[in-house]
């Protein structure tokens, strides 16, 4: 009787970490997704900006004459050395990669916790079990065991909201 008591009581428990572990995971996701993106974002302007004063230098070009185009030709240089000198020495610090890796990043963290939820629905499945078979079922309705819930979707009262990438980007 003992034995059957303390097993049920060891699946219970189990049940309780495997749930703080799926909270582990949201909170895990919920703290670097916007620090990823937020660097993603910087990558993002900076390109954004390089990419635009080349289009306007090439835009003043065409319509600069003689020495303007001299001191247009300059500004470019300077701009494309200055680029040149970026990437040689960031060579990884591109805005595509940086978006690759939070894509990478959305994609682990949702596996994580997809693993984490079926780790608890077993989790569940096993105190099910012990709560339901005999003998375990006479001890546990004795001490008031019952049955758990699975885990199809998050409750309201731990849901946390996906960020906002749109927002973040």
């Amino acid at each position: 009787m003992i034995w059957i008591y303390n097993r049920i009581v060891k699946h219970k428990n189990h049940i309780q970490f495997s749930k703080q572990n799926i909270d582990v995971q949201l909170k895990k996701r919920f703290e670097a997704l916007p620090n990823i993106a937020a660097t993603a974002k910087k990558f993002m302007a900076h390109e954004s900006t390089v990419h635009a004063e080349i289009a306007q230098l090439r835009s003043g070009y065409s319509a600069a004459k003689g020495s303007e185009k001299v001191a247009l030709e300059s500004d470019l240089s300077k701009l494309l050395g200055n680029l040149s000198i970026s990437f040689e020495n960031y060579p990884e610090l591109k805005s595509n990669e940086s978006i690759i890796h939070l894509q990478r990043s959305i994609n682990e963290f949702a596996e994580q916790i997809s693993a984490s939820q079926r780790a608890y629905n077993n989790s569940v499945l096993t105190y099910n079990d012990a709560v339901s078979t005999f003998p375990s079922n006479i001890i546990a309705s004795i001490f008031g065991f019952k049955e758990e819930v699975y885990l199809h979707i998050i409750t309201k009262e731990e849901q946390r909201e996906n960020p906002d990438m749109n927002s973040l980007l």
